[in-house]
């Protein structure tokens, strides 16, 4: 028998799928989802090198804002195969539905809502490509979740997990570089840099690169932390130490701080994971041994990093100094983060006026507006600077607890996934992703979505989703 998204079939029933199920099959997703991984940095890679060249005409192609491009097009892509894929699925004769298709409902739903009611209608942060989010994005966004979703193969996760470490290679090969002051083009955003050697990757932004590094450092360390059950070839184990070990120097060297506890996050959670493993017996003592000092290895190789970074270049001690600063500056004046505070309080006071369906899909600009004493060409900001805030601000109320209800049912199933899984490789994989969806939801509580970051962490979301229980409306 043959296990189908969910439908159990055999030879016989599998002669009669439907071609629309063949066609947006889980492996279909899957090689679509990919591709705009791999696309994103290779796409800005290419714009940056021709705008380097001697031909006048490559010049102007940047800053060109490529990416959201992609991004769109991508979303219109995923969503005509997601269709494709749930009637491919209904036709079948055997339609299973699934927590996970409800949440993708959910999401559009909320989203369709919060654009069509926008105060701002068309408006999505204040006109700035680069930062925007369009409705053509969410729809990537929800795509990959969706795809993610569907992906239960460990072969297909296996290339997923491929995927996360070339775009690894690439970011981390160029981020290096700017360490040692060699850039392909100039920061777009070279007013937010905090220092000429700030990383920002292929992502033009310091910030954004820092919470793509996190999401990459996470996925990295988790593979070498799984090494004994995933590599056969030392030689392979060790090349990903040395990968998980670039990202997290480029990302320390990103001068974020938000990544610093996106990673906190993601390393507390192993160990406590370790515990709960250990005492339930769910794991053999001799494989969780040798997981544990792959882990502590791991952790050695950090805290090296950490110091000849203290000892030799300035990125973590004047991030040190500024947070002392912050501290200080909120006991004496309740101000924190870099003017975090004003937005957060701007976002938030728009919510009691548009609780229902938010101020406007990625229009946090307006709630600025609508403050007492606000005149023409006083401060704006169009993104919360926390996912959450920015959420309930811009969506609603219904969108943000849909959206915190699917991390929660993520977050509960991939660890019972975890803890009840037999088979080593899936249940290392499934930890490896579940390390790094930790690491993006910690940061983002400090941080933004952004066009060019969100995509990597809306398909782990899919893939720490689990299609294992049907719904059913049926009496028992």
């Amino acid at each position: 028998m043959i296990l189908y998204r969910g439908i159990e079939m055999t030879g016989e029933t599998k002669a009669k799928t439907p071609v629309l199920a063949k066609i947006a099959s889980d492996k279909v997703l899957c090689y679509i989802s990919m591709a705009l991984l791999i696309a994103l940095p290779v796409v800005e890679l290419i714009n940056e090198i021709l705008k380097r060249s001697k031909i006048k005409a490559f010049r102007t192609w940047y800053p060109s804002y490529l990416q959201p491009y992609v991004v769109a097009i991508f979303g219109i892509a995923l969503t005509l195969f997601v269709v494709l894929s749930l009637i491919g699925r209904a036709v079948s004769g055997k339609f299973k539905f699934y927590v996970a298709d409800v949440f993708y409902f959910t999401l559009l739903a909320f989203m369709l809502i919060s654009m069509f009611c926008s105060k701002n209608f068309g408006v999505f942060a204040d006109g700035y490509k680069y930062y925007m989010e369009h409705p053509l994005h969410f729809l990537c966004y929800y795509g990959l979740f969706y795809a993610g979703s569907m992906i239960e193969d460990t072969n297909l996760r296996r290339k997923v997990l491929i995927t996360y470490v070339i775009v690894a290679v690439i970011q981390g090969v160029v981020a290096f570089l700017q360490t040692r002051g060699f850039e392909i083009s100039y920061c777009l955003y070279e007013s937010d840099r905090p220092g000429y050697t700030a990383t920002y990757g292929l992502l033009q932004n310091t910030n954004f690169f820092g919470t793509l590094s996190c999401v990459l450092t996470a996925v990295t360390s988790g593979l070498f932390i799984m090494s004994s059950k995933i590599f056969k070839k030392k030689a392979a184990k060790w090349a990903i130490f040395a990968l998980s070990i670039l990202m997290f120097y480029v990302m320390i060297a990103s001068m974020a701080r938000l990544a610093w506890l996106g990673l906190g996050a993601m390393i507390l959670t192993y160990i406590i994971s370790f515990a709960i493993m250990s005492k339930k017996g769910a794991i053999d003592k001799d494989s969780l041994k040798k997981i544990i000092i792959d882990f502590i290895t791991l952790i050695i190789g950090y805290i090296v990093v950490i110091i000849l970074n203290i000892i030799l270049e300035p990125s973590i001690t004047d991030k040190i100094e500024q947070t002392t600063e912050d501290i200080s500056e909120l006991s004496d004046t309740g101000n924190i983060g870099n003017g975090r505070d004003d937005i957060w309080r701007a976002a938030l006071s728009s919510v009691p006026h548009h609780w229902a369906t938010g101020i406007g899909l990625d229009n946090l600009a307006e709630a600025f507006r609508e403050q007492p004493g606000w005149e023409p060409g006083m401060y704006v900001q169009s993104k919360g600077h926390c996912e959450y805030i920015h959420t309930l601000a811009t969506q609603g109320v219904f969108a943000i607890i849909n959206y915190l209800a699917l991390l929660i049912y993520a977050a509960v199933s991939s660890v019972k996934a975890i803890i009840h899984e037999k088979n080593d490789v899936k249940r290392s994989y499934m930890w490896i992703f579940f390390g790094a969806f930790v690491a993006y939801i910690s940061q983002a509580l400090v941080s933004s979505s952004v066009m060019n970051v969100a995509p990597y962490f809306w398909l782990i979301l899919g893939l720490v989703t689990a299609r294992t229980k049907p719904i059913s409306l049926k009496k028992k």
